[in-house]
């Protein structure tokens, strides 16, 4: 699990390898256990079969049988009907696939209620609003059948049991998912890089002295690289809920924003008794902060 967190966290299976320490090791080999353990109930998996390693110096793929995976969000995704005698009809109703859909449909209680879980600002570990059972079982076969980029998530071996290393790779997988993103509830990136005491607007830009437009992929990879479109507007979904925290990313057209500036923190906009009144309303339960525009303020 330590190689899986440093691929993960750090591109390599032994960090620091040149770009840092792994981050929160402790707490990804923990979310490991607490995953085995939901899933094996502390009894020890048995399989017929070994599977055979081959050692490479591509690190590239270690949750996927060469494929990466994401968590997609509610509503429930969507996808055409599977005919039974498709490539992706077999994958799904192979003797391992339906043996892991099945344990992990045992443990569909123990995923929502024990590991889909987030911090609050009040310190409490509460059920996710984003991350579900029945939306991660859909994407995992999504992820299983079609993949991305011609890879898919490695579930398992056609061996008695097989579908235990398939489990195995499962719980990798959300080890390092209830470290990255479960435990905040969020799916898209927060704003939480400080700058001088304040927090950018410009961190959608980059944070930690990055400059996300000009990430470019490798040679192999170079054909799933999006060109940066000077034109387009987003704003994320997601956002951290603690007193004050900063609203959801965001970016557009110079033409739109000549400058931006920072999110005040530390306003206070519920204020009712105000002349005119004052509530909070750039996100459902804020209870302070704001953008404010008023001058330029350069991200890290």
């Amino acid at each position: 699990i330590d190689a899986v967190s440093g691929i993960v966290n750090r591109g390599c299976h032994n960090p620091p390898c040149g770009t840092g320490e792994l981050d929160g090791r402790m707490e990804r080999s923990d979310n490991f256990n607490k995953v085995l353990d939901a899933f094996f109930g502390g009894v020890i998996p048995q399989v017929t079969a070994p599977i055979t390693v081959t050692e490479t110096s591509d690190t590239s793929d270690s949750l996927t049988e060469s494929n990466p995976s994401s968590a997609v969000s509610t509503p429930i995704p969507t996808r055409q009907p599977v005919s039974p005698s498709s490539e992706a009809g077999l994958v799904l109703n192979s003797d391992t696939f339906v043996n892991l859909a099945q344990a992990l449909d045992d443990s569909k209680g123990d995923i929502d209620s024990k590991l889909f879980l987030y911090l609050t600002p009040d310190y409490q570990w509460i059920p996710s609003t984003v991350y579900r059972y029945d939306d991660f079982l859909e994407s995992l076969k999504i992820m299983s059948e079609i993949g991305v980029a011609e890879k898919l998530f490695y579930t398992g071996e056609n061996v008695d049991n097989g579908y235990i290393y398939g489990l195995i790779n499962v719980a990798a997988f959300l080890a390092q998912s209830m470290k990255e993103t479960i435990q905040y509830d969020a799916c898209d990136e927060n704003s939480w890089d400080l700058i001088g005491g304040k927090y950018p607007l410009s961190n959608a830009c980059g944070q930690l002295g990055q400059s996300y437009q000009d990430y470019h992929c490798s040679d192999e990879e170079k054909h799933m690289e999006c060109p940066v479109d000077p034109n387009m507007s987003i704003t994320a979904v997601t956002h951290a809920k603690w007193y004050g925290a900063p609203g959801p990313l965001f970016c557009g057209p110079k033409t739109e924003y000549s400058f931006t500036g920072i999110w005040d923190h530390l306003y206070e906009c519920n204020r009712p008794w105000a002349n005119p009144p004052e509530t909070c309303s750039v996100y459902e339960g804020q209870k302070a902060g704001k953008y404010d525009n008023s001058a330029p303020y350069a991200n890290n």
